[in-house]
């Protein structure tokens, strides 16, 4: 794996945990084990001080920053302030996490992400959430483009193309990207918290 230096700091983010991408039953299996996981992990890093990000998928209605595909349909979905939009009840969501809004794949493409994690000097981004094959691993390859040291919570995230996941994850693997299971993800941050110090720049809040 990518090597981190004692004390690095993680942040985790939760992508796409929205009932939108859950409307169909094949698209919900395994969803509640992957919401206790990443339940887990919140309270893990809510005890630890670092930053949990809700990072969403969101759309303006007037349509001025609508995707490709429903600008060709003419078709909206995930609008602001809509219940499809909102973060999955179940899910941990507290008003001291960071919420993110996205319009493309990435947590990181054109959001202030990227800045605001490296002012609360975070080394490492945990990712969880849906999907493992589109916005999951979108936002784990941009992380190490913001030259962060990747990491991917294998049970606390979902897909319907198990296949086409595995073989990604591989490649996470392959890369030296911290790939882990939600048990030894916890016992890594203990480890890093030990020496880890929490600095908040004036003005930087954790929403």
């Amino acid at each position: 794996m990518l090597p981190v230096e004692s004390g690095t700091r993680s942040a985790l983010v939760i992508v796409d945990m929205q009932p939108f991408f859950f409307r169909q039953p094949e698209r919900r299996k395994n969803l509640d084990k992957v919401i206790a996981n990443i339940n887990r992990l919140i309270a893990k890093f809510e005890l630890l001080g670092w930053p949990v990000i809700h990072a969403i998928t969101a759309y303006h209605a007037d349509g001025s920053d609508w995707d490709l595909k429903m600008r060709i349909s003419g078709q909206p979905e995930l609008i602001e302030g809509s219940p499809e939009a909102a973060v999955l009840p179940e899910i941990m969501a507290s008003e001291r996490h960071w919420v993110v809004t996205k319009t493309r794949y990435s947590a990181f493409f054109k959001t202030d992400l990227a800045e605001r994690l490296h002012r609360q000097a975070v080394g490492r981004v945990i990712v969880t959430g849906a999907y493992t094959h589109y916005c999951v691993n979108a936002t784990v390859f941009d992380a190490y483009c913001h030259d962060f040291v990747p990491g991917l919570v294998t049970d606390a995230v979902i897909s319907h193309l198990e296949e086409e996941s595995r073989c990604i994850v591989a490649r996470m693997v392959r890369n030296g990207y911290h790939v882990l299971p939600t048990d030894d993800c916890l016992q890594d941050l203990d480890r890093q918290a030990t020496s880890a110090q929490t600095p908040v720049e004036p003005g930087e809040s954790h929403r």
